[in-house]
């Protein structure tokens, strides 16, 4: 196995708020992951995205066979020329490096994407990821997956990465830390179960970054507010935040046809991203703000560009209007 990542690894599994602090100081007003990495590291580094062949348990039978109210019988779309499973795991990673070398990145993250990537063998698993960290330059993993198949001696495993120097994150598909929102959107798990990984990663150094859906189905100002809330009580690392989007094939689009559900507007969008992050932790690294890679020609609703650089803008340029800036509205818990 590749141990490179001894070299490079330098906060041993958690965010440095010293540099999240620095991010502040230097007039920024939301802690993006972006500016984190500039200034953690004197390298640039890409995540692979790669499609390992994972299913979902909440579609194949596992759990349940009809899946997310929000999600495509047939899958996700995936944008990333290599990230396809009519190529091997070797074509789509070396591909990639191969392309992003010349752009100037010189360290990489393999980043399990399509599917729960972690819903699997033991074996099977520790497989794909040791073969993924053997790559010359390749620091750590990314792992997109859900709550629910996170055992404990999956994540001991991750767990022994990091112990060799490489940096681990979880990609948690978490949505809302409300069960009663959960079991609307067939999810098939609950807020403990998010409860559980975010606390057994934290004690491994595996990091975690959520994924959460703002304009769910019944869901007020006051209960997303809650979710901000809760997950920086339980010191999430970073968070993907995204609209609801409704795309062709999915129980959602019946659901907007008739008039039972209805996207949110541009300007709530912005003025909700822009709550949520002053109810936020200051120290939750952003990833993301939006949702730029649905295509065109299935998504149904919302019609407004859902670039992310562009919302990004717009959410920075709305804390800067109210004098205010991330975790503004959230009392820090040490």
């Amino acid at each position: 196995m590749n141990l490179v990542g001894q070299i490079y690894r330098t906060n041993n599994g958690s965010i440095d708020k010293n540099i999240v602090d620095k991010i502040y100081t230097d007039g920024f007003n939301i802690a993006q992951y972006g500016l984190y990495m500039k200034r953690e590291r004197d390298y640039k580094t890409f995540k692979v995205a790669v499609d390992a062949g994972f299913s979902c348990p909440n579609k194949d039978g596992t759990t349940d066979t009809r899946g997310c109210i929000f999600c495509p019988k047939m899958g996700r779309s995936i944008s990333v020329e290599y990230c396809n499973i009519k190529y091997s795991l070797k074509e789509q990673i070396e591909c990639q490096i191969q392309q992003n070398r010349e752009k100037g990145i010189s360290k990489f993250y393999v980043y399990f994407y399509p599917g729960t990537n972690t819903h699997g063998p033991l074996n099977h698993l520790k497989k794909l990821w040791d073969y993924a960290l053997s790559f010359e330059d390749v620091i750590g993993l990314s792992i997109g997956t859900r709550p629910d198949c996170l055992e404990n001696e999956k994540l001991d495993i991750l767990e022994h990465y990091v112990k060799q120097g490489y940096e681990i994150w979880i990609d948690l598909g978490i949505q809302t830390m409300h069960d009663e929102t959960l079991d609307f959107l067939n999810r098939k798990h609950t807020s403990k179960d998010v409860e559980r990984v975010l606390t057994e990663c934290k004690k491994r150094g595996i990091l975690v970054c959520g994924h959460i859906i703002l304009g769910l189905p019944n869901e007020n100002w006051k209960m997303m507010m809650k979710t901000a809330k809760v997950l920086s009580d339980l010191k999430i690392d970073a968070l993907k935040i995204y609209p609801l989007v409704v795309i062709e094939n999915t129980e959602l689009e019946l659901l907007y046809w008739k008039g039972e559900y209805k996207s949110l507007d541009e300007k709530q969008y912005i003025y909700l991203v822009t709550d949520f992050l002053e109810h936020l932790s200051k120290y939750v690294i952003i990833q993301r703000v939006s949702k730029d890679k649905v295509p065109n020609e299935i998504k149904i609703s919302p019609e407004w560009s859902l670039k992310r650089l562009r919302i990004l803008n717009e959410v920075s340029k709305e804390l800067s209007r109210r004098n205010s800036k991330q975790g503004f509205k959230y009392i820090e818990k040490f």
